[in-house]
């Protein structure tokens, strides 16, 4: 059986690519069984967790929520599997007190064998990373991070935080050096192209799976043009949490309905 998880990163794609691969979910059930974040909510939830509280009780948890997830697919070997989740990498730097992705090579290792658990041995494993220039990864960090928690550093000051995390590919060369011996990993960096859907093509292509009759979607989670830095400025206001929140979601929703029309 062949397998590729697509473990992360956050601010990498992922969403889009998530999408379109929800959006073409019944064309491809023939073609190859798929588990995206929606599917994996529990083992998402646990992995986060391990980020915050690395203990082993944590991540046995992890453990068994990824084996219960993987579950339906037993005995559906003739079928490719793909599963993609950027919580499977931990929790987004910025949050929790977690800066860094330390523990995404544990998760990694927990991922792959519970796999060859699931498949019997016989699977064939590929980890797929999506990365990013450290410049754009921060800035989309930063943007993500701000909308939902009350961030007073500027984008310049919360950069100096985040450039410990930001080199992604040391990140995956951690996890190389810990499943290399039974798995493969690949890696694409989506500031280097302009194709949205080239991560996903080269995903179905290492499990040799049709991709060119997909439907696509648009993009997301773009970040609308001056908005960080008015939430910045509801953040740094007097305004109480909850009015800070109930303005953010009312200029989201703006924008949304500027959309439309």
């Amino acid at each position: 059986m062949r397998v590729v998880i697509h473990q992360g990163f956050h601010k990498t794609g992922t969403r889009t690519f998530q999408s379109m691969l929800f959006r073409n979910r019944e064309l491809l059930k023939k073609r190859v069984n798929i588990l995206l974040p929606r599917d994996l909510k529990e083992a998402g939830f646990s992995a986060r967790r391990y980020a915050v509280l690395p203990q082993d009780r944590v991540l046995q948890g992890f453990r068994t929520k990824l084996r219960a997830a993987l579950e339906p697919f037993v005995d559906q070997e003739d079928n490719p599997l793909l599963i993609s989740s950027e919580e499977f990498a931990g929790m987004i730097p910025g949050r929790k007190n977690v800066w860094s992705y330390t523990q995404t090579h544990v998760l990694a290792q927990v991922l792959l064998e519970e796999v060859r658990l699931f498949a019997g041995g016989k699977a064939r494993v590929t980890f797929f990373y999506t990365t990013r220039n450290p410049s754009d990864w921060i800035k989309s960090v930063y943007w993500q991070n701000i909308q939902s928690n009350r961030i007073l550093e500027d984008l310049s000051d919360y950069t100096q935080q985040l450039k410990p995390a930001s080199d992604l590919d040391a990140v995956v060369s951690r996890v190389e050096q810990k499943v290399s011996a039974q798995a493969r990993v690949a890696r694409i960096n989506v500031s280097d192209t302009d194709d949205r859907f080239l991560a996903l093509t080269k995903v179905l292509s290492v499990i040799n799976v049709r991709s060119d009759d997909l439907i696509p979607v648009k993009n997301a989670n773009v970040q609308p043009s001056g908005a960080a830095a008015y939430f910045l400025e509801l953040n740094r206001s007097d305004l109480s949490d909850e009015e800070v929140q109930i303005e953010k979601r009312a200029y989201l929703d703006g924008l949304k309905v500027h959309k439309v029309r």
